[in-house]
């Protein structure tokens, strides 16, 4: 019975392992190699935001309080695209305000994130918390991170 039982489980675990998003058709407009490239992403970019991000943002991205920002339902997200982007490397300072609440609390950068790193984390972090659909290619990535404010005296010492 457990020769025959080994593919069922496989089946069954495949079948129910797709996001409810996929299910629900929200990546329906998407061809077929874009939407296993999205997977691949956002497997890759869970597990890369649960190591480096959700000690601060929390695993379901709502954020501490107000020492940490919630990505979740973030009003920052989607027109702060840039300075998130650059943020995963370099680290962030100062204040934003986020869905109307001032944040102040530094913070830290990744400094050796890559740039498919990168956009594995964006990829997750847009498509679970800011409800978009959106894959971060490695060139658009690598333009942002172009156009990132870096210090020298920061970065060079890392």
């Amino acid at each position: 019975m457990t020769g025959k039982a080994g593919p069922i489980i496989f089946a069954f675990i495949v079948f129910f392992s797709c996001s409810t998003d996929e299910r629900s058709g929200r990546f329906d407009h998407l061809d077929k190699r874009t939407k296993i490239r999205l997977r691949q992403y956002l497997a890759e970019g869970k597990r890369l935001y649960t190591l480096h991000c959700a000690n601060c943002h929390q695993p379901d991205g709502r954020g501490l309080a107000r020492l940490y920002p919630p990505l979740k339902g973030s009003d920052y997200l989607l027109p702060n695209v840039a300075d998130v982007i650059c943020g995963m490397r370099y680290g962030q300072k100062g204040e934003i305000t986020v869905n109307g609440i001032v944040f102040n609390q530094e913070m830290p950068g990744i400094p050796g994130i890559t740039d498919l790193e990168i956009a594995e984390i964006a990829t997750y972090v847009y498509t679970v918390f800011a409800d978009t659909a959106r894959i971060f290619t490695l060139n658009e990535i690598r333009q942002i991170m172009n156009t990132c404010q870096t210090h020298a005296d920061t970065t060079d010492n890392l």
